[in-house]
């Protein structure tokens, strides 16, 4: 079967895509049609995927204007013209379009070639966009957000192309019953492919145990985020609850690693300035992969601190099966998907959701307890590794739905 995958975003960097397209080859053709960055190739194949990056967009601003004129009608200008190419280009029998914005775009040209659908749904994009946007200060940015790319409007949108696909792949049940509820699509044509991580990113916490943190830190309790910065991932939760926190626990340090526009890393800094918190919480930028692993690796606690809402309600990030792997202990903020896997499975700890007095709560037991936070950072690696919280295990239902499609 050939099945061609398309992808407003770049491959192979893509963490998910990337996962299931290496996945389905092992079966299947699988051809990614994606964007192309500067000193990539326009046609390779990496791991059995071949990649086709025509879409070329000349500037951030360009993209933006792209994205403004989809949200009218949504049907993209430049993969409206790349996907039937694609199509006939490589003979595709199955058309998997990743996330919303390009379902509309990747249904018309399905339906002209009489081809077999799935729309790969990463997140609740309406409820994501109201997120994303809500710390943004420009009051041109934000006129174009409320015109654009409004809540309202994409929910509209996504109740009308849902119906459209054959099939649709969600991250968490919850998104499931969400689809179920909200939009009346039937159980059975859902599938759910988690953010799992395979088995083998393991190698990198056992490969790279050089310490990532300097001298000055040695005496320090880390409790550590990385990831992107922004309004849903609740580090202002974190941050309001470091004064709690270093009351009972002196040397406690909260570092926060990622990348932030400048209205987040104001908003931020600007919290951390008030509550006089300079030395007490580090904010870092974005660092190389091989920093992450060893900041995980070097944590007392890796911290996932979501506010909870409709997006966090809906999804659990790459990043939880990471730690997992990490042999280090977890604290979450209670969105239910996340909730659900740490209390089904006794892997970590669970605090309430933007409330600091919870979160310096069990920070504080955390490390007074810290034998037993140990222990279940054991059984969160033993069911990654060796049980069913991995992707061997996890996308067992994608390669059933490609199966059940010949």
């Amino acid at each position: 079967m050939n099945i061609g995958m398309v992808l407003d975003g770049s491959y192979p960097s893509d963490i998910r895509v990337r996962k299931e397209a290496e996945e389905l080859a092992k079966e299947n053709n699988v051809f990614v049609l994606c964007t192309k960055s500067e000193n990539e190739l326009d046609f390779e194949e990496v791991n059995n995927v071949k990649i086709d990056r025509c879409i070329k967009y000349k500037s951030i601003v360009h993209k933006g204007i792209l994205d403004v004129l989809n949200s009218i009608n949504f049907n993209h200008l430049l993969f409206s013209k790349q996907v039937p190419l694609f199509i006939e280009r490589n003979r595709i029998d199955v058309i998997h379009v990743h996330d919303l914005p390009l379902a509309k775009t990747g249904y018309i040209a399905a339906k002209k070639y009489g081809i077999r659908t799935v729309l790969d749904l990463h997140e609740n994009y309406p409820a994501a966009l109201t997120t994303w946007f809500s710390w943004r200060k420009n009051p041109i940015i934000r006129l174009k957000n409320k015109i654009f790319f409004s809540y309202n409007h994409w929910l509209k949108y996504e109740k009308e192309v849902v119906k459209k696909f054959d099939f649709l792949i969600t991250v968490v049940d919850e998104m499931s019953e969400r689809l179920y509820e909200h939009h009346g699509i039937e159980k059975k044509k859902i599938i759910v492919v988690p953010n799992a991580e395979k088995k083998e990113f393991a190698n990198n916490f056992m490969n790279n145990k050089v310490n990532y943190f300097e001298d000055s830190f040695r005496d320090k309790f880390i409790i550590s985020y990385v990831g992107g910065f922004g309004p849903h991932r609740g580090l202002q939760t974190a941050i309001e609850a470091m004064p709690q926190v270093i009351k009972a626990i002196p040397n406690a340090r909260l570092v926060l690693i990622g990348p932030a526009n400048n209205d987040v890393m104001q908003f931020l800094r600007e919290k951390i300035r008030k509550l006089k918190l300079k030395n007490v919480v580090i904010l870092k930028g974005k660092e190389p992969f091989k920093n992450v692993v060893r900041i995980m690796n070097n944590s007392h606690i890796n911290i996932i601190p979501h506010i909870s809402n409709e997006q966090t309600e809906s999804a659990v990030p790459h990043k939880f099966y990471q730690i997992l792997l990490s042999k280090q202990p977890i604290l979450v903020s209670d969105c239910a998907p996340m909730k659900r896997l740490i209390e089904e499975n006794n892997i970590g700890n669970v605090f309430k959701a933007e409330d600091e007095n919870s979160f310096a709560d069990s920070v504080i037991r955390i490390y007074n307890n810290y034998n037993e936070a140990q222990e279940k950072a054991k059984r969160g690696f033993d069911l990654s590794f060796n049980g069913h919280l991995n992707w061997e295990s996890q996308s067992k239902s994608l390669m059933e739905l490609y199966r059940n499609l010949d």
